[in-house]
């Protein structure tokens, strides 16, 4: 196997890891706001290897995690790719970022994500909306700050994964 097959390798299996992460159920209280792994590992490897992970492999993992998680279809491709494609774009700016700066940004893309998929157009009813709901924005709010507080993890565990099994 050469090194770039072996390198895609690992870094799909890190994203798979990340996908089993986010399907198995916790607790009903937790699982409202558990940040999303599987999109923070694909900002990781975004930002890390930019030329290696970008718009196909976020439309690949966005469609699994709508499988995964029984929502409209293309509602989670379209919003992985938008955030990949930032991430490609900026990934200089957001490279040399202080961690913290980093989890703010995370923080602004998770609670835009949160509220974007409150619009579920399967369940829609005149008079009902989650974001008119005052307690369903404290819940992406809370799911921001959790994904914001798990970003230095994931950024240190994908970075000692990468520097491990990751060869250039």
């Amino acid at each position: 196997m050469n090194k770039s097959a072996k390198n895609r390798l690992f870094i799909f299996l890190s994203l798979f890891l990340a996908l089993v992460v986010d399907s198995y159920n916790f607790s009903t209280n937790f699982q409202f706001f558990k940040p999303s792994f599987t999109l923070l590992v694909l900002i990781y490897w975004n930002m890390a290897l930019p030329d290696k992970v970008g718009i196909t492999t976020s439309l690949f993992f966005g469609v699994l995690v709508d499988l995964i998680e029984g929502s409209l279809l293309g509602l989670h491709p379209m919003l992985y790719v938008l955030i990949a494609y930032l991430c490609q774009r900026f990934f200089y700016q957001f490279r040399i970022s202080p961690l913290w700066q980093q989890a703010f940004c995370i923080f602004i893309i998770a609670l835009f994500l949160k509220q974007i998929l409150a619009l579920d157009l399967l369940d829609s009813e005149i008079g009902k909306s989650n974001l008119s709901n005052l307690s369903y924005f404290f819940t992406s709010f809370k799911y921001a700050i959790f994904s914001s507080v798990m970003w230095p993890v994931v950024f240190y565990f994908c970075r000692k994964y990468r520097r491990r099994f990751i060869t250039n």
